[in-house]
């Protein structure tokens, strides 16, 4: 099934079946252990019905695979929503620090590629560190990378613990297919399936307005990925709406 239509499936089965909570940041309505399995080869995987600003979402991978912790780097790229949860200019011990310097020594990434060279099924990148919990103003809401080789084809699976499903999931499923494909490219692989498992799927009250109002847009082919950039990323308008983390 193409990506978009996925996705607003799982947001409409969100809003007609899920159950009504209370959240940290507010109410809820969620479903438990649902997933998304997107196929690279259709193109890149962005939400097309609403704007959404790439330079971010590129923005915040580098951050990560690059194992950076410093605010100034995301504020370059106009993030600013991790800025209520830094102190003195960092972010303690958080995705990028647990990607490239789990528990204050390993480089996650070299050793996915490492596994991955020798056709390994050990190829995973942990961001749960309960040792760091502690330090951390916000924990990772993606907790576990699971890449798959294929003889020349990559998949990657990412455990979630919560996901904000109308505007922090198009951000983190864009920043989980940079995953894929940088790892594939290190590796002179092609990037393949991204899967997407979410333990707590939700959507907040205040944004379930923003959902219905996307849900009857349409949809327009995806995008390719080249060079760093997007190539022919058409969509629709932005739709506002406040980011919860």
């Amino acid at each position: 099934m193409k990506f978009e239509n996925q996705y607003k499936q799982l947001l409409m089965r969100c809003l007609l079946k899920g159950d009504e909570k209370k959240g940290r940041n507010g109410n809820t309505t969620s479903l438990f252990s649902e997933n998304l399995k997107i196929n690279l080869n259709e193109g890149f995987p962005i939400v097309t019905g609403k704007k959404i600003f790439f330079k971010k979402a590129l923005g915040e991978f580098l951050w990560i695979w690059g194992g950076r912790t410093d605010i100034k780097f995301l504020n370059e790229y106009g993030i600013k929503w991790w800025d209520d949860y830094s102190k003195n200019g960092e972010v303690v011990k958080s995705y990028g620090y647990q990607v490239k310097n789990y528990n204050g020594e390993i480089d996650q990434i070299q050793l996915a590629f490492n596994e991955l060279k020798n056709y390994s099924r050990r190829a995973v990148i942990s961001l749960w560190n309960p040792s760091d919990i502690k330090d951390q103003a916000l924990p990772c809401c993606y907790t576990q990378l699971i890449y798959n080789r294929v003889n020349d084809k990559l998949n990657l699976q990412v455990n979630f613990r919560s996901s904000d499903l109308f505007l922090g999931l198009p951000y983190d499923i864009c920043v989980m297919a940079l995953f894929l494909i940088s790892m594939a490219k290190k590796l002179d692989l092609k990037p393949n399936i991204l899967a997407c498992n979410l333990t707590d799927a939700h959507i907040y009250d205040e944004h379930k307005n923003q959902v219905l109002e996307y849900y009857k847009r349409p949809n327009y082919t995806l995008p390719e990925f080249k060079d760093g950039k997007l190539e022919n990323y058409k969509h629709g308008e932005l739709i506002k709406a406040e980011l919860i983390l």
